[in-house]
């Protein structure tokens, strides 16, 4: 199972600036890997934990979290969920960087007219490169992320295996993960990114076939009472 974070402020902030026709922008804020859940992101986490716990026959033996504010505070709500309907459960919790948010570089908490403002040339290179390849100085593209999580499969075939895993971390990540198990390329990543992507709290299952291959059963499964996202 992965998991994205709920809602936080770098979200809200996001969606405040959507309404009055801005783009978001949070230069001197806070650090990214600081920004925490708001309210109804701590909600939507309990509410996971709490579906979770109710309709897993099995639950996860193993969390793998990304070290984001964010993430753990997710993580911790799940828990808190699932703990209602099994008071006693303990999982193992792993915090990996790995699975970090995708890093912005040059890019990061600054609005795309500044951007081009500042780094004119960079900003021609990513409307060339297009989302999916392009690399700010300092920072990632979604292909780089995609490693990343190419060596946690690694680590979940090589240490985890027949056990349930539960992992709590970004919609890149989120994606990432998907692109990789069902082979995606960049035309088929852009499009769930611009008509589906990964919501807050949004729940992806696997299914292990014939113990070897993963089948997606379940994507953006969210708690009935955490589809309350923002208008």
């Amino acid at each position: 199972m992965i998991a994205r974070h709920g809602y936080s402020t770098a979200n809200e902030r996001k969606d405040n600036a959507k309404k009055t026709g801005a783009e978001p922008s949070w230069v001197g804020i806070t650090r990214d890997q600081d920004a925490e859940l708001v309210t109804l992101g701590h909600q939507q986490a309990y509410e996971l934990g709490l579906m979770i716990g109710r309709i897993q026959s099995d639950l996860p033996e193993v969390i793998l979290c990304s070290p984001y504010r964010r993430a753990k505070q997710s993580m911790q709500g799940i828990i808190r969920g699932i703990r209602e309907y099994h008071p006693t459960y303990d999982p193992k919790i792993v915090i990996d960087e790995r699975i970090r948010e995708i890093e912005f570089g040059i890019m990061d908490g600054i609005d795309r007219a500044t951007f081009r403002k500042l780094f004119p040339s960079e900003a021609d290179r990513r409307e060339r490169d297009g989302k999916y390849y392009y690399r700010p100085p300092g920072g990632e593209n979604r292909p780089d992320v995609r490693l990343r999580v190419h060596s946690i499969l690694d680590t979940l075939n090589r240490d985890y295996v027949g056990m349930k895993v539960l992992i709590v971390c970004h919609s890149v990540v989120v994606l990432a993960f998907r692109s990789l198990i069902e082979r995606w390329e960049e035309d088929e990543y852009l499009q769930i990114d611009k008509e589906d992507d990964v919501v807050n709290c949004g729940l992806t299952v696997y299914d292990r076939v014939d113990n070897r291959k993963l089948k997606l059963r379940e994507y953006n499964k969210v708690a009935p009472k955490a589809k309350g996202e923002p208008a």
